[in-house]
């Protein structure tokens, strides 16, 4: 038997989504060359200076590059293309998360529909959420400051957290020891140009992030504005980019007074669940997961973890780390294979 008319809406919806979403990051990486032509040629002249000061008998060092006065100008310019940058993606994200808003205004009122149907009922009256109500969600990140703030702060290139390097620092360590590797100059700047790219990284993460947050939230606002929604089960992607803590989590049943948990680019969806209805029921992650082949199963979970999954040592449900972010609010993560198996 087929999956109910509410669940494969979902999915349907997701998929239009996920093509808006593949369009933007485009849009946002041809923006991104911008930025990179910019800095190519003080890039280049860069390494050709430090190139030739290795000639010359010089030093070489992190030390040495922090002296030059044009090592000091490519971080200056820098800092400028990339605040640059996330003023003109702050204008883009904000305008999808006002798209995204109504879409999860629209959606949620969609699947309570179809849920009436799924059940062989002529449906009743639900009050429908104003798009006008949701619409202050643009604009804002998950922590409550403004997302140009946000955007601001995580690409710039000195910024590092969570133990990792900065774009800045990659860049520099790059220039460091290509020059004392003898690395052909064209080669060491491409590695350059290539640490700063995660500020791009960053921007696609945050313009994902916060545009599907604000879909979730619209959702849930939708759910509770109804009247009819009593609570909603967890809905996730049954294909081979899945997350396995998202998969363990499907079909739990979460409370109409929050967003699903979920992580940074999460694809999960809430699945009303109506009140006088039957619940809705399909496939769930698990059984799914199961029915696939050795490779796709490893894939998922990765090879350490497939292989203890497989001889036993934990199980399915076990996947689920929950998790708490200041900026990007509850969530879930897939459990360490040290912590699965002890």
């Amino acid at each position: 038997m087929g999956e109910p008319l509410v669940v494969r809406a979902m999915r349907e919806f997701r998929r239009e989504l996920l093509a808006r979403d593949a369009g933007q990051m485009q849009v946002m990486a041809r923006r991104w060359l911008q930025v990179e032509r910019a800095l190519n040629a003080e890039i280049d002249a860069l390494v050709l200076d430090f190139q030739q000061r290795k000639e010359r008998g010089e030093a070489v060092g992190r030390g040495a590059a922090y002296k030059l006065e044009r090592y000091r100008r490519l971080l200056a310019q820098t800092e400028g293309e990339y605040e640059a940058y996330a003023g003109w993606a702050e204008g883009v994200i904000r305008t999808e998360q006002e798209r995204m808003a109504v879409y999860g205004v629209e959606h949620a009122a969609a699947a309570i529909g179809l849920s009436y149907l799924d059940a062989g009922s002529v449906g009743t009256f639900f009050d429908r959420l104003p798009v006008e109500a949701v619409a202050n969600m643009a604009g804002m990140a998950g922590n409550g400051r403004s997302l140009g703030e946000l955007l601001k702060k995580r690409i710039d290139p000195t910024y590092s957290g969570k133990g990792q390097l900065s774009a800045w620092q990659r860049l520099t360590q790059t220039l460091v020891n290509g020059t004392a590797l003898g690395w052909n100059p064209r080669k060491t700047a491409r590695k350059m140009a290539a640490d700063l790219a995660a500020g791009l990284q960053k921007a696609l993460l945050i313009a994902r992030s916060e545009q599907l947050r604000v879909y979730r939230m619209a959702a849930v606002q939708q759910y509770q504005a109804s009247g009819v929604v009593e609570g909603q089960k967890r809905l996730t992607a049954h294909d081979d980019r899945v997350c396995p803590a998202c998969l363990a989590d499907e079909g739990k049943v979460y409370p109409i007074t929050a967003v699903i948990p979920d992580h940074p680019q999460g694809r999960c969806t809430g699945v009303p669940m109506v009140k006088d209805l039957p619940e809705v029921e399909w496939l769930s992650g698990e059984d799914w997961f199961r029915r696939q082949p050795s490779a796709v199963q490893a894939n998922i979970l990765g090879n350490g973890r497939f292989v203890a999954w497989r001889n036993g040592e934990f199980e399915f449900g076990q996947l689920v780390t929950r998790t708490s972010d200041p900026v990007w609010g509850a969530g879930l993560v897939p459990t360490g294979l040290g912590d699965l198996v002890g």
